[in-house]
């Protein structure tokens, strides 16, 4: 893996990979990125609370979560 080139300048737009989930359920902006799952989770890191958040969310639309969301 290497480091993007905005990393190695310092330059980095945390825009780019800040996840705006109410644009994105709103449909605002153009963040074609949020439409492509692929290239979504190929540029962020699945922390534990992310990962957490998907196993929730997964566990809820399956019927088998013992917490309300």
């Amino acid at each position: 893996m290497q480091l993007r080139d905005d990393l190695k300048t310092g330059e980095l737009s945390l825009a780019v990979f800040a996840a705006d989930l109410y644009d994105l359920i709103m449909q605002k902006g153009q963040r074609p990125v949020y439409k492509h799952p692929a290239e979504f989770f190929a540029l962020i890191y699945p922390t534990c609370n992310l990962r957490e958040l998907v196993k929730d969310v997964a566990l809820h639309l399956a019927g088998k979560s013992d917490r309300e969301l």
